[in-house]
């Protein structure tokens, strides 16, 4: 009995095996037998305008906000103790170099500018004469030496009292204007003490200050342009570029110099310098064109061959109020100005030409 059972055991699992690899089966059979899904249909090429922008040769310029300023300031000083007893110019006064500005009472240097003369001409006989003794034998060397000294003292005591006659009058050291008198007549004025400050308008010194992306571009003795609030607009020359940055600002000191012959300007006056760089070609698109790279790179969009979007990045070189000038394109390429930010690197895209902007004249 008990082989009996075991029997239809074992007929009973070979059944339900029997079932179960059959219908794994089938299900097997159905998913192999399952069509493939099917690809998303392709989306068609999205619409974009396109320019045909052609380079051209813009000349660019460097433009500062400056301020105008004498070329030349000389505070005179007195180089004596003395009495202002002449003041021959007036304050505002245009002078010639020599001119005389002030002078002070001589009182007793004459004299002693006599005495001097006088030393000096009995020292010189005296020292001659010593030369001659001595040639024959009748002065010692010492003698000779001695005469010598006294007489070479005397030169320089007759030196000194020429400079004080010469340091009498304060003269004018350039061409100029009288800006300030420190002294009035009859002042007593010490050792160093100002008197008189004179100031060069001509050429007239304009100066300014460039960020350090512009200084490639400067050139010592180039040329300029300066353009003063009453529309007057001067040719100039570079004469200073500062070789180290202002602390506060990082910006370095430009200098440029205007004639002014006839004084027109004065110091002080507010004025723009132009300083032109060299001529670069350049393409004119309308700003709203620009895009930017996800690394913050700013650039433009073009349709390249087969239609196919590409960034590339440019350079802004300046904006005006109609569009922005850019370079680092070639010099003709078809830029997408409409529908840009819709459209990738490496997309398909469908071109509208549409007419590109006139470049405003003068840049």
């Amino acid at each position: 009995m008990n082989r009996s059972l075991l029997i239809a055991t074992a007929i009973f699992i070979a059944a339900v095996v029997w079932v179960l690899s059959g219908q794994v089966a089938q299900r097997g059979g159905e998913t192999a037998a399952a069509p493939p899904t099917a690809a998303p249909p392709e989306q068609p090429p999205m619409q974009v305008r396109v320019v045909i922008s052609k380079a051209t040769e813009r000349a660019d310029a460097v433009v500062l906000q400056g301020r105008a300023e004498p070329s030349r300031a000389v505070a005179l000083k007195a180089e004596l103790r003395g009495r202002v007893i002449d003041l021959p110019v007036a304050k505002g006064a245009r002078v010639k170099a020599g001119d005389i500005l002030l002078r002070f009472d001589p009182e007793d240097r004459p004299a002693g500018l006599a005495q001097a003369r006088a030393a000096v001409d009995q020292r010189r006989l005296e020292f001659e004469a010593a030369q001659s003794l001595n040639r024959r034998g009748h002065a010692t060397d010492v003698q000779l030496a001695t005469a010598k000294a006294q007489y070479d003292a005397a030169l320089a005591l007759l030196a000194r009292a020429e400079v004080e006659i010469a340091n009498l009058v304060i003269r004018a050291p350039f061409d100029g204007v009288v800006e300030k008198r420190d002294a009035e007549l009859g002042d007593f004025l010490d050792l160093g003490k100002p008197a008189v400050t004179v100031v060069s308008l001509d050429p007239l010194r304009v100066t300014g200050y460039a960020a350090e992306r512009s200084l490639p571009g400067l050139r010592l003795g180039g040329p300029a342009q300066a353009r003063f609030l009453d529309g007057v607009n001067l040719p100039a020359r570079v004469t200073f570029i500062a070789s180290t940055a202002e602390t506060e600002t990082r910006t370095f000191r430009v200098e440029v110099d205007v004639a002014n012959p006839d004084h027109r300007l004065a110091g002080g006056l507010t004025a723009q310098i132009a300083l032109p760089l060299p001529v670069r070609r350049a393409h004119f698109l309308p700003s709203s064109a620009l895009s930017l790279a996800d690394d913050g790179t700013v650039g433009l969009k073009t349709a390249e061959d087969g239609d196919i979007a590409a960034f590339r990045p440019v350079e802004i070189l300046g904006m005006t109020a109609g569009g922005v000038w850019v370079t680092g394109l070639p010099d003709a390429a078809r830029v997408i100005v409409v529908g840009h930010e819709f459209v990738s690197a490496g997309a398909r895209v469908r071109t509208v030409e549409v007419p590109a902007l006139t470049p405003p004249t003068g840049g």
